[in-house]
């Protein structure tokens, strides 16, 4: 039992001291992670360092001092001078003149020389006048298979960073113009005309309206008779029967034989006009006329039982102009 346990012991302690061990190789590399990428095999697909390109770039790139940001300038303040100004509004002015002119069409500038025919595709004519024949060119490289390598291409690139001789700076602030007094206006010279001819140059009165004699009709239409007017009927009840009424109230009844007595004395047509609500549709303004004519209805019913016969009895429906909604008027034509 004691040799298990120092043998546990011994194997616990070497684990723990190839751990050490472990931990100290890793750190002597170029770092925990590249050991560990290269322990797990990871880094197989890595660039060549010595083949690589921009390698030296990269390098001295990271030996190299970081721009403070802080000296970068602010973009200078461009202000044009009122000659500048003066002088584009002048090529602007002259521009749209020279368009008008041309009727909408930019003015032709200058037309550019014919260049040169290529000797390459002149005709053989112009070789035999004596010019010389360009020299021939380089083929082109052969294509490359599809299994050979391409070309190896220069590891770092010479380009260089631009640098700025001297940062433009602002412009500085001119002076705004004095400002400008206003000339006195002259006064007008007296007018050397007489005072005749001054009044007449000011605004006359419109002339009086003119008076026309009043207008007589000739003597054929003179002797004629004047038209007839339309018969004008005569309200002589104005009853209110409200909305979905089936039968009339015994007051109503009592109204419409004040009617009934009239037409006795002079029998003629009696007019039945009931008024219908307003409405917002077509729809719901022709179901309004329909309830005003049922309830007009009712009122001829109850007059023809009273003794007025039904051919001279007329209903009507009339939108509802400033009368109550439900009102029926009974009306006598002469």
């Amino acid at each position: 039992m004691a040799l298990r346990r120092a043998r546990g012991r011994s194997s616990g302690s070497a684990a723990s001291l190839a751990g050490i061990l472990l931990l100290i190789s890793l750190a002597g590399c170029n770092g925990p992670i590249e050991s560990l990428r290269s322990m797990t095999g990871i880094n197989k697909n890595d660039p060549d360092p010595a083949t690589a390109p921009f390698t030296g770039n990269l390098d001295t790139a990271e030996t190299g001092s970081y721009p403070n940001l802080a000296s970068v300038p602010s973009p200078p303040t461009v202000v044009t001078t009122a000659a500048e100004r003066q002088k584009l509004a002048a090529e602007l002015t002259g521009q749209r003149t020279s368009l008008q002119a041309n009727g909408g069409t930019a003015s032709p500038g200058p037309v550019p020389p014919v260049p040169p025919i290529p000797p390459s595709i002149a005709a053989p004519e112009m070789a035999s006048l004596g010019q010389p024949l360009p020299p021939p060119k380089a083929p082109p490289p052969a294509l490359r298979s599809m299994d050979e390598p391409p070309a190896p291409a220069p590891q770092n690139a010479t380009l260089t960073a631009p640098t700025i001789a001297s940062l433009p700076g602002a412009e500085a602030a001119r002076p705004a113009p004095a400002a400008g007094t206003p000339q006195a206006i002259p006064r007008p010279a007296p007018s050397a005309l007489p005072p005749a001819k001054e009044q007449s140059g000011n605004p006359q009165p419109s002339p009086p309206v003119p008076s026309l004699p009043e207008a007589k009709p000739e003597p054929e239409f003179a002797s004629r008779p004047p038209p007839k007017l339309p018969p004008v009927a005569m309200t002589v009840a104005s009853l209110d029967v409200p909305p979905g009424t089936s039968a009339l109230p015994s007051d109503i009844r009592s109204r419409l034989a004040d009617v009934v007595a009239q037409y006795k004395e002079r029998p003629r047509t009696v007019r039945v006009v009931s008024y219908a609500a307003p409405a917002s549709g077509g729809a719901e303004q022709l179901n309004s006329f329909r309830a005003a004519l049922d309830r007009a209805q009712i009122v001829a019913k109850e007059l023809s039982d009273e003794g007025i016969p039904a051919k001279l009895i007329q209903t009507e429906a009339s939108p509802s102009e400033g009368a109550a909604v439900g009102r029926i008027e009974v009306q006598l034509l002469p």
